[in-house]
């Protein structure tokens, strides 16, 4: 009889852990950078937040490093419903929301404080309706980094840039942003950036200090000129159509952690930066800051150029007013 008892409890116990295994939800997340950066971290910020609202019913699976494809592959997975949860860069992801592309002009925020003031404020929520209705439910605007030009001989001033070979990302505005510099924009394959550097295909590069010391391009390119040409701003999406699928608890704590992470990991950005720029230091980086007016005077071409709608022009003018 006890023997019976035994196997009975045995049997339930397994069943009943089958059932909590077979409840429980697994978001998939995938990102571009590596396990050092904030990408990673505050995707694990997310993951954690979830866990907490839905008392475990539901858990994220990160994939860094581009496992899950590039970011225009994420992208497409997301809208697919292969992919649940991605954190492109927003240059990327103006392939399918044009709207987004206020956010790639150069000089476009004074500082963090601007940015956020935008991120957080009516820029945000008149993007976010915009996403939706191109199919993205906005869960959060993570921070991708202040960018600088990271070269192979210093850089004190524009007129250095001259005829230099710049690797940027292929993002239209970026492009011409650096051609109006004065160097030879070269979009390039993020994975294929050291190389390039180590071969002399290319002269430079922009880049964060995260990605700087993380990808170790400082090996290659040991010089870099502090000119804060542009934030990046990194968008944390899912589909609306998987986002309305799902509980409505599940969804409100989505919207949670999408706040919560965005907040985490825009810390942990600037947190970072103030550490790895005395880590390159030591690492014998050479710091240069060139006379930025001349860099701001060219761009304002950019602007002409990418500032082509009404809705951007009123973008623009928000974000403007809140510096």
């Amino acid at each position: 009889m006890k023997k019976s008892i035994a196997v009975a409890m045995a049997v339930f116990t397994t069943t009943c852990s089958t059932a909590s295994l077979a409840d429980t939800l697994v978001l998939r997340a995938g990102h571009s950078a590596n396990l050092s950066e904030p990408y990673q971290k505050g995707l694990e910020k997310f993951a954690e937040v979830v866990e907490r609202e839905t008392n475990g019913d539901v858990t994220v699976q990160i994939f860094p490093n581009n496992q899950l494809g590039n970011e225009r592959e994420m992208i497409e997975g997301v809208l697919l419903g292969t992919l649940d949860i991605a954190v492109p860069t927003n240059g990327v992801l103006t392939n399918f929301v044009s709207e987004l592309s206020i956010f790639d002009l150069p000089f476009l925020f004074d500082d963090r404080a601007h940015m956020y003031r935008v991120l957080d404020g009516e820029v945000g929520e008149r993007l976010a309706s915009t996403m939706q209705d191109n199919g993205f439910r906005l869960l959060g605007f993570y921070e991708a980094g202040i960018r600088h030009i990271v070269t192979q001989e210093p850089v004190n001033s524009i007129e250095d840039l001259d005829r230099q070979s710049i690797r940027t990302m292929q993002i239209p505005a970026h492009v011409a942003a650096f051609n109006e510099f004065g160097a030879n924009a070269t979009p390039l394959a993020y994975s294929e950036l050291y190389a390039a550097l180590e071969a002399g295909v290319v002269d430079g590069a922009e880049a964060a200090y995260t990605n700087y010391q993380a990808q170790r391009f400082y090996e290659v390119a040991p010089y870099l000129a502090e000119v804060s040409w542009t934030t990046l701003v990194a968008d944390l999406i899912m589909s609306e159509q998987r986002f309305q699928s799902l509980p409505e608890n599940v969804q409100q704590a989505l919207v949670v952690a999408g706040q919560e992470s965005a907040d985490y990991e825009r810390q942990v950005y600037a947190e970072m930066d103030t550490r790895i720029r005395e880590e390159l230091l030591d690492a014998g980086v050479e710091f240069t800051q060139p006379d930025l007016a001349p860099f701001r005077e060219r761009a304002q071409a950019v602007y002409s150029q990418y500032v082509d709608t009404d809705q951007k022009k009123t973008l623009l003018d928000m974000i403007q007013q809140q510096h």
